[in-house]
Formats: structure tokens, sequence, C-alpha cells
């Protein structure tokens, strides 16, 4: 899975640095209803207009947003370069977070998301999957169009046998 989004930021790049060489004619960007408004069952269409010059794909579809707990677990435990980020609160995290997890909380992650500008893959994860959803949404929507949500959160990697580890203190 790692190896599509590395392909799919590539052909994002590269229809990208397209756009910016020869001058086109504006495309109209398709309507698309509030994150919370959009169901969940919509998650993984892709979505391609045909422009003057070609088909311009929505780089935000391209990709599922969110990822399995298992094949995260699996990936983390291989030593792949996943970054895991809790958005949960301060106070959710002093039962342990996954180890290695970045802490940033929801309700700071639009002040501070350029701090993970550099990852290569960004796995966010609350309680139970809604809100890293929407973290996802905000890092996709500055760019990050690497980054993913836990389905089911914290939950469902202890549901699989995923340890927390102990929050560092602040």
């Amino acid at each position: 899975m790692g190896l599509f989004r590395s392909l799919v930021k590539g052909v994002v790049g590269k229809i990208a640095g397209a756009g910016a060489a020869a001058p086109r004619a504006p495309v109209p960007a398709p309507h698309t209803p509030p994150p919370a408004a959009r169901e969940r069952t919509d998650r993984s269409t892709v979505a391609v207009m045909a422009g003057e010059e070609g088909p311009v794909a929505d780089a935000d579809a391209l990709a599922n947003i969110e990822a399995g707990a298992q094949e995260i677990k699996e990936r983390v435990e291989a030593g792949e370069p996943v970054v895991l980020l809790d958005v949960r609160e301060p106070e959710e995290t002093v039962h342990g977070v996954i180890l290695g997890a970045r802490l940033i909380p929801l309700g700071q992650l639009a002040a501070r998301w350029e701090e993970l500008k550099d990852c290569d893959e960004i796995v966010c994860y609350c309680a139970h999957g809604m809100r890293s959803i929407a973290a996802a949404e905000l890092l996709r929507s500055h760019g990050l169009f690497n980054a993913t949500s836990l389905e089911g959160g914290v939950a469902a990697w202890q549901a699989l046998g995923g340890k927390l580890s102990p929050r560092a203190p602040r």
C-alpha cells in the first residue's frame, strides 16, 4: 500500500508540475460537501474531470483515506517508516499511546501541520477513528496527500493485540 501511495504522490507531482509549465484554461472545481456531510462510503471514490489538456485527478480522492488497523500494525511491526499521529487530547492519552507516535491534538493540528510536511507517510489515529478522518482530511487540504486515518482508531489497534506505551511526560 505504501508503494501505491508513493506512486500516486509522484503522479500528482507530475500533473501539478505540468500544469505550471503551460497555461491552461481554468477547470471548475467539483462541488465537495463539507467533511461532516460526506458519507463514509464515498471515501474511496476517485474523482476525475476531463480538462482541455487531459484528465485532472482530484488527488485527495486517489487514495483511500482510511487504512486498516491490521495492515498498519503489520507494517509498523516490520519497521516501515510510517509516522503514527495521535490526535487525541492529552487527557485521553494517559493510558498510553502507540509506541513511537507523535502527539498533536486535533484542535492544534491546523496550527502545527507543518511539523509533518517532510513525513513520507502519516497515519492519524484517535480513540475510534472519527477525529482521525478529520485530521487526515485537514492534512490533505494542506497538500499532505500521504495522510490516512487508522480505521477503528486505537480501539481497533488494541483489539488486534497492539500494545500501548506510556505517554512521554510533557
